[in-house]
């Protein structure tokens, strides 16, 4: 009995003096990121119609214009996604009888870059009969997102999109 609680004993220690870095670390697990597979960034978004959550709306993802999913929002108007980084995406959303979306999101990150936020997006869909919207620029992406270097984090271009909201008419109050 006294050898098996030794055994015991000299086991725990050895568990404890082996995991002794990890405990100690505080929960970085890389440094850089090459250390890490699968490296992605999270983005959370929200659908609005009429100031309201949106519903029935249908989410079609495409990685460097290949369709690679389609799936439905939740009842809440909420979808979250994980993309790739250094990789560059398109998401439509689509609701029937509403003007389409779509977000361009380039997923670049500067090489050295270890912890960055999540990207957070609100689209605000606006009903397929619209009056004074111009038809040409519907065809456009709604919202061009890229990492900002100086706001330490994945932004929409607020210049491009105030020049897509200048062309379509009645917009000026849509956020991304």
């Amino acid at each position: 009995m006294i050898a098996s609680t030794s055994s015991l004993k000299n086991a725990l220690l050895t568990v404890f003096v082996l995991n002794a870095g990890v405990l100690c670390a505080q929960g970085r697990l890389v440094d850089k990121r090459e250390q890490a597979e699968g490296w992605y960034l999270p983005v959370h978004g929200q659908v609005m119609v009429d100031g309201g959550k949106a519903n029935d709306f249908e989410l079609i993802v495409y990685k460097d214009n290949v369709e690679m999913a389609k799936f439905a929002g939740d009842k809440k108007g909420r979808f979250e996604l994980e993309l790739d980084i250094d990789q560059f995406y398109t998401i439509r959303i689509v609701k029937k009888g509403y003007q389409e979306k779509m977000l361009y999101i380039d997923t670049a990150l500067p090489k050295e870059l270890v912890k960055y936020p999540d990207y957070e997006c609100y689209v605000n869909l606006l009903p397929s009969n619209a009056q004074g919207v111009d038809p040409f620029y519907t065809d456009f992406p709604s919202a061009i997102v890229h990492f900002d270097q100086e706001q330490g984090g994945f932004y929409h271009s607020e210049h491009y999109l105030s020049h897509i909201q200048t062309r379509l008419a009645g917009i000026a109050s849509a956020t991304f």
